[in-house]
C-alpha cells in the first residue's frame, strides 16, 4: 500500500509540474510569435514611403539563437532605398515577451499607382540550424490622397442667356486622384425647398431642364480622365435681367467605397440688349417761327427692364428750347412707355422740316450704361398743307386773336381820351 501511494503521489507531482508555466520546454520554432506593431503613416498614399514595425517574442523558455528575419513583398511594394531584405536579430531569450520582446522595422516604397485597400506583406523568420519559416500575412493599409473631382470649367454656349431661348451649359469635370471615381452625380438645384419652423416654401429659379431631370450622372472616371456633362436649359420668357446663382451637388465614390459631396455655385447670367424706340407722339407745332409742346414717346421693346432713363432734348440753330431740355424719367419697366415733353420755338427760316435730336442715356437691369442720341423729324408746312393742318387757322394763329384784342383795348382806350378831352 505504501508503495502503491508514493506512486501516486509521483504521478500527481508531475502532473502539477507539467502545468505549470515554462515547466516544460516547447518546440523553439513554435515558441516564436510576432505581432505588427503599426505602420506609419497609416494609411499610405500611393507612391510614397512607409515604416512598418513588428515585435518579434520568444514564448518558450529556451534561448532562440541567431535569429534572422525578412520580408516577402508583393505588388505594390517594395524596400525603400538601401533597405535590407533579411536582418538579423540575434539571441531572443526564453520568455522575451511584451515590451522586453525584440522590434525591428522595414521602410517600404508603395508603387505610384497602388490601389486603394488593405495590401499583405509576409514576415518570415529562421532560428540556428533550422528552416525558414513564416509568421503570416500583414496588412498594411493603402489609400489614395483625398478624392478629389474638380469642376475645372463651366461654360455655355451664349454669353449672356437671353429670356425665352435654350441655353447649354457644359460642366468639365477632372479626376484629380490617384485611382477612378466612381457613381458621378451633379444636381444642379433650380428648385429648392426651404424649410422653416413655421412653413415650408419653394424656390424656383427660371430655368427648365430639357430633354433631361436636373441630375446628371457618369459611372466611373479613370484617374487624370476629363469629361464634360451637359444640361440644355430653357430659360423662361418672363425672366428678370440678372446673375442668378445656380447651387449645384457632386457627390461622387472613390475605389475604397468612401462616399464623397462637394458643392457649389455656377452664376448664369440672363440678359438681352435693351430694345427701345422713340417717337414724336405729338406736337403743336406746323410752321416756321411757331412755338408750342412736342411731346416724345419712349418704349421699351425689350425683355429686361430699363433703369435710369434720362432724356435730353440738344440745343440747335434751327430751333429754340423754352423748357428744361432734360427729363428724368427713372425705370421703364419690360413692355412699358412714357413720355417726355418739351416746350420749343422753330426759327422762322426754318424750311420743311427741323430735326429735333434727343440724347437717351440708361442703363439695363445688369447695370450696362447705353447712350445714344436719336434725331428725330419735325415737318413743318405752309399754304393749304397748313390749313389742313390747323383746321384751316396756322400754328401762328394766335397772332390774330392777339392783334385783335389789342385793337379792341387800344379802341376803348381811344374813345375814353376823346370823351376826357371833350369835358
Amino acid at each position: 500500500m505504501k508503495a502503491k501511494n508514493i506512486m501516486n503521489f509521483v504521478l500527481t507531482a508531475m502532473i502539477v509540474i507539467s502545468l505549470m508555466p515554462g515547466a516544460l520546454a516547447i518546440s523553439q520554432f513554435s515558441d516564436m510569435i510576432v505581432t505588427m506593431i503599426n505602420q506609419e503613416p497609416d494609411p499610405i498614399s500611393p507612391g510614397n514611403t512607409v515604416d512598418v514595425r513588428f515585435r518579434i517574442e520568444n514564448q518558450g523558455s529556451n534561448p532562440a539563437n541567431e535569429v534572422q528575419a525578412k520580408l516577402i513583398l508583393n505588388y505594390p511594394f517594395s524596400l525603400y532605398g538601401g533597405e535590407e531584405s533579411i536582418k538579423s536579430l540575434g539571441t531572443i531569450e526564453g520568455n522575451q515577451m511584451g515590451d522586453i520582446g525584440v522590434r525591428e522595422k522595414w521602410k517600404l516604397l508603395a508603387d505610384s499607382k497602388a490601389t486603394t485597400g488593405d495590401q499583405n506583406i509576409e514576415f518570415w523568420y529562421k532560428i540556428s540550424g533550422g528552416e525558414w519559416t513564416k509568421a503570416g500575412d500583414y496588412a498594411v493599409s493603402v489609400r489614395t490622397r483625398e478624392a478629389v473631382l474638380a469642376i475645372n470649367q463651366i461654360k455655355t454656349d451664349q454669353d449672356t442667356i437671353v429670356p425665352g431661348t435654350k441655353t447649354k451649359v457644359s460642366f468639365f469635370l477632372e479626376n484629380l486622384a490617384d485611382n477612378s471615381l466612381r457613381d458621378i452625380k451633379l444636381n444642379l438645384n433650380i428648385y429648392t425647398e426651404l424649410a422653416t419652423a413655421a412653413s415650408i416654401t419653394f424656390r424656383e429659379l427660371p430655368f427648365t431642364p430639357l430633354g433631361s431631370s436636373n441630375e446628371k450622372t457618369l459611372k466611373s472616371l479613370a484617374a487624370g480622365e476629363t469629361k464634360e456633362i451637359i444640361f440644355d436649359l430653357f430659360t423662361d420668357a418672363d425672366a428678370t435681367s440678372k446673375v442668378y446663382k445656380v447651387p449645384y451637388t457632386l457627390t461622387f465614390s472613390d475605389a475604397s467605397g468612401t462616399n464623397f459631396t462637394n458643392s457649389g455655385v455656377v452664376g448664369l447670367l440672363v440678359d438681352s440688349d435693351p430694345q427701345m424706340s422713340v417717337n414724336l407722339e405729338k406736337t403743336e407745332i406746323y410752321s416756321a417761327g411757331a412755338k408750342g409742346n412736342v411731346e416724345f414717346k419712349i418704349v421699351n421693346k425689350g425683355f429686361g427692364d430699363i433703369k435710369f432713363l434720362d432724356v435730353t432734348l440738344k440745343q440747335s440753330d434751327d430751333y429754340e428750347i423754352l423748357s428744361n431740355p432734360e427729363v428724368y424719367i427713372g425705370k421703364l419697366d419690360s413692355d412699358d412707355y412714357d413720355t417726355a415733353e418739351y416746350n420749343i420755338m422753330v426759327d422762322s427760316k426754318a424750311k420743311d422740316s427741323v430735326s429735333l435730336k434727343l440724347q437717351v442715356e440708361y442703363r439695363d437691369g445688369n447695370g450696362q450704361l447705353y447712350s445714344k442720341e436719336i434725331p428725330l423729324v419735325l415737318k413743318l408746312y405752309s399754304g393749304e398743307e397748313l390749313k389742313q393742318r390747323t383746321n384751316g387757322g396756322s400754328s401762328s394763329g394766335w397772332i390774330i386773336p392777339v392783334i385783335i384784342v389789342v385793337a379792341v383795348v387800344g379802341f376803348f382806350v381811344y374813345r375814353k381820351v376823346r370823351k376826357n378831352k371833350k369835358k
